[in-house]
């Protein structure tokens, strides 16, 4: 049985502890966090830890942490000679673990929050490691959580990065400036509740560019002009001018 102590209690520690407490072949032994008291899915067969120097032995330590803290924890372990470290940051260069003799990078590509349930066996897991013996226990343990498990160098992982800010990060901000426009209107903004799923959901049957609706797509410049005009005293206009042309550019390009 594989023994895991999973460092940090963030949204990836959570979906990560539950997806490993839901196996046979893996067993968490330990969850290391800066809070006094242990995170409330942990079952009371887990050990809970506040300090660095006294975390336990494992065959394998997830570092679900901020980009930033990740070397300065991975300098404080002192983890066995044959044990496994590894991160889960998307654009964290791998050699920041090079302390130990083994590591390595298990990144979910998946937006995680606590509160909302998520099936973990769908989500994609990108790995890379320092070795290829390494590379092949994190496929193992991985195909164990995973239906999808990918091998990546660091730079491949980044552009994996970059394109899930732009599909998940960037895509929300977009929502969160179409509510806004409507609150501050006395709209309902519950009213984009069913667009906003709907586009989500045509995603599983078409491209993104065959999804591609809307006046700019249509090059309805009278529509575009409307809007623009109903924008220019706002901080949004600059923005939907500029999403507007690229989105024209690239109708011009098809």
């Amino acid at each position: 049985m594989l023994e895991i102590v999973v460092i940090g209690t963030g949204n990836v520690s959570y979906h990560l502890c539950k997806a490993i407490l839901e196996t046979e072949n893996l067993k968490l032994i330990e969850v290391f966090g800066r809070k006094k008291n242990s995170p409330k899915y942990l079952i009371d067969s887990i050990s809970y830890c506040t300090n660095l120097k006294k975390i336990k032995k494992a065959d394998l330590y997830i570092l679900c942490v901020s980009d930033n803290a990740i070397s300065k924890i991975s300098d404080q372990l002192n983890i066995n000679h044959d044990s496994i470290i590894v991160h889960t940051s998307g654009s964290t260069n791998m050699n920041c673990l090079s302390k130990h003799k083994n590591y390595g990078v298990i990144y979910p590509l998946q937006t995680l929050s606590e509160n909302k349930k998520i099936m973990f066996s769908n989500i994609p897991l990108i790995i890379e490691a320092n070795s290829k013996i390494v590379l092949d226990k994190l496929r193992t343990i991985c195909s164990i959580l995973s239906k999808k498990v990918i091998d990546s160098n660091s730079d491949q992982r980044t552009l994996i990065h970059i394109s899930a800010v732009f599909a998940n990060n960037f895509s929300n901000y977009m929502n969160i400036i179409a509510k806004e426009i409507l609150n501050s209107n006395n709209i309902d903004s519950n009213l984009l509740n069913p667009l906003i799923n709907e586009t989500a959901n045509k995603l599983n049957h078409l491209s993104p560019l065959n999804a591609q609706t809307g006046p700019a797509i249509r090059k309805d410049q009278i529509t575009i002009q409307k809007h623009l005009n109903l924008l220019k005293k706002t901080k949004y206009f600059e923005i939907y001018d500029k999403l507007t042309k690229e989105i024209i550019k690239l109708k011009n390009e098809l």
